[in-house]
């Protein structure tokens, strides 16, 4: 029996959005623009509570939301949207990170993803929201937990591999709040300012994977939900990207469950090298993430795909082309959850292409990218719903970025 699922795209509204049915419950991943027509911060965060209630009349999820991400145009506009989403949620505020990155349409002061939970039929289901800043989801005899904006104190803000390491030491506290080991993470997100200066003898962004790979040293990730897996390291999917100040916000999200039918799996490329295993040229500690994780639960396969880029082996290609660049990436994405390569890693019975993607964000390294790397975009994932904004990629070379969502069909 094939997985059915509803992907519905709403145009001229400034809402896309995917439901994703399975499981014993239902998610949506959705993107939300202002009016572009409104101007001024005020008038757009009016604009996006409209959008919402129109999507949370049609599919009654206003109080099942468990994590937003904000990406802004101007970082000191955050404590405005976070007054104006406290009074819009009320007690069922979810956690909400802010991305100092600006949207690509000029016009917008803001952009935003959301992801809400809710079950499927009469099955226990609650959402504890811990903290601004923490949500735990509870279903059955599984949680999920949603940890973001995660930013350290303001001492050593310049020195990337200290405010790298406090930043997973708030993680793991967070986590500790929840309930969590640093083990059950499926997934996080790193954005870090200026990822490509110099610092010292090194770059900040080389900084952050040494940083990283201190701190995961000993960790068994997901050491309770993986089948046997013959293929070297662990590690949870990751997006590390640039942002426009000098700080780094962080996230992630995990799960804890007793079920035998829920299996994590990392997942790897077999045209690229794993990051885990790049050499010293790139990273004195290569970058500790895999390509993308695969979460079977029951009759589902969610894959979360890692900041992708146009990598072939662990060499850039397309240098100075941007639509080059941005098609390798979208081939290196699609390559990861083919039937074929699930089949490799053990995950049997699912697979998908591009039309399985739900959710993604392209970052876009300078301005003049922009508008060859949409096309390509819009013409390979159709009705995803897609964020693009501009944020600096790891490498000089590198001119754009994509992750994402993507929900495969069972064969």
């Amino acid at each position: 029996m094939k997985n059915e699922f509803q992907f519905s795209k709403v145009n001229g509204f400034g809402i896309s959005y995917a439901l994703l049915p399975g499981g014993g419950f239902i998610r949506l991943l959705a993107v939300i623009q202002p009016d572009p027509n409104e101007k001024g911060l005020a008038a757009q965060i009016q604009s996006v509570c409209g959008r919402l209630d129109r999507l949370f009349s049609k599919e009654d999820l206003k109080n099942a939301v468990v994590q937003q991400t904000f990406f802004l145009r101007n970082l000191a506009d955050k404590t405005v949207i976070q007054e104006a989403m406290r009074k819009y949620y009320g007690s069922d505020l979810p956690v909400n990170v802010y991305v100092p990155q600006k949207p690509c349409e000029g016009s917008l002061e803001f952009l935003v993803e959301v992801c809400a939970v809710r079950p499927e039929g009469d099955q226990k289901f609650s959402i504890d929201r811990i903290s601004e800043d923490i949500v735990r989801l509870n279903y059955a005899d599984t949680q999920f937990v949603f940890v973001g904006d995660i930013v350290p104190d303001n001492d050593d803000t310049d020195l990337a591999y200290k405010r790298s390491w406090r930043g997973f030491e708030m993680m793991k506290d967070k986590l500790g709040k929840a309930g969590f080991q640093m083990e059950n993470i499926l997934r996080t997100w790193l954005y870090q300012g200026h990822i490509t200066l110099d610092e010292g003898d090194s770059q900040r962004y080389k900084e952050l994977n040494h940083a990283r790979t201190d701190f995961f040293e000993g960790i068994k990730f997901m050491d309770s939900l993986l089948p046997d897996y013959p293929f070297g390291t662990v590690c949870p999917a990751s997006t590390g990207i640039g942002t426009d100040n000098m700080d780094i916000v962080m996230g992630c999200f995990g799960i804890k469950t007793d079920r035998k039918d829920v299996v994590a799996v990392p997942l790897e490329n077999p045209v690229q090298t794993p990051a885990f295993a790049y050499g010293a040229v790139y990273s004195p500690k290569s970058p500790k993430f895999s390509r993308a994780l695969a979460l079977v639960y029951g009759e589902t396969c969610s894959v979360y795909i890692s900041g992708t880029a146009s990598i072939t082996e662990s060499e850039t290609v397309f240098i100075g082309d941007p639509e080059g660049q941005a098609n390798q990436t979208l081939d290196n994405i699609a390559e990861l959850f083919t039937e074929s390569n699930l089949k490799r890693y053990g995950i049997q019975g699912f697979g998908g292409d591009l039309s399985d993607m739900v959710v993604a964000r392209v970052y876009i390294k300078r301005p003049e990218y922009y508008e060859k790397i949409r096309a390509i975009c819009e013409k390979r994932l159709g009705a995803s719903a897609v964020i693009y904004t501009f944020g600096d990629v790891c490498r000089d070379d590198l001119l754009v970025e994509i992750e994402g969502v993507a929900f495969c069909k069972k064969r």
